[in-house]
């Protein structure tokens, strides 16, 4: 059995500005710095032996925040954790594009699944990569614990795959905010047990608790 615990990057310039960041990139703000060394700080105690990275700036500053935290020398960056790329959407304004394709986002608001981005992934793809990066860990970490630092849409589908959610459901899913934590055992037949999901209690208290789930599987 191996103990994979998931989280996303801290809050960035480009999420208060509320611009779409995908494969791009804007840096840690203070608060976001603040929400990585408080999740660095929760998982102390959870033994965790490797974290593993997404390559883009914003995750591996998170996840060198938890890294000195928990006392882990290195980052396992890779690629299969990015963000999913949002194509010729990036670096846009979310509510400029709303005023430019309401008919899109009248689509994207009951399932952002419905919507191809022009030059972007499909949420199948995404889902995908990130998922044979993930079922590969437990081959190569039996018996550890791992943090593994991502992305909002990337962690989301990933969750959604562990808890056996297809990838055009929603509701079951709650929304991943920054540096939220989710905690699972994969073991060596195929069991995937949820332990913890989309928690964020060691943030600041204008963050709405993570609601309640049950687990598919």
């Amino acid at each position: 059995m191996v103990k994979l615990i998931f989280t996303r990057h801290g809050e960035t310039l480009w999420n208060i500005e509320g611009r779409v960041q995908g494969a791009m990139d804007s840096p840690l703000t203070e608060k976001g710095i603040l929400q990585a060394r408080k999740v660095g700080q929760r998982l102390r105690k959870e033994g965790i032996t490797r974290i593993y990275s997404s390559d883009l700036p914003r995750a591996r500053a998170t996840a060198d925040e938890i890294r000195k935290a928990v006392g882990i020398e290195e980052i396992l960056l890779d690629p299969a954790l990015r963000e999913l790329s949002f194509g010729e959407w990036e670096g846009k304004n979310w509510w400029d594009l709303r005023q430019l394709h309401p008919e899109l986002f009248s689509l994207w608001d009951t399932g952002p699944h419905q919507v191809q981005i022009p030059g972007a992934e499909s949420m199948w793809e995404v889902s995908e990569r990130a998922w044979q990066f993930v079922q590969e860990l437990p081959r190569l970490h039996d018996g550890e614990t791992l943090c593994v630092v991502t992305h909002g849409m990337t962690l989301q589908l990933i969750i959604k795959k562990a808890l056996g959610i297809p990838v055009e459901q929603w509701n079951d899913v709650p929304w991943q905010h920054n540096t939220a934590v989710n905690i699972f055992e994969f073991y060596e037949d195929g069991r995937i047990h949820p332990i913890l999901l989309a928690d964020h209690t060691h943030l600041d208290d204008d963050i709405k608790p993570a609601s309640g789930f049950t687990s598919k599987k």
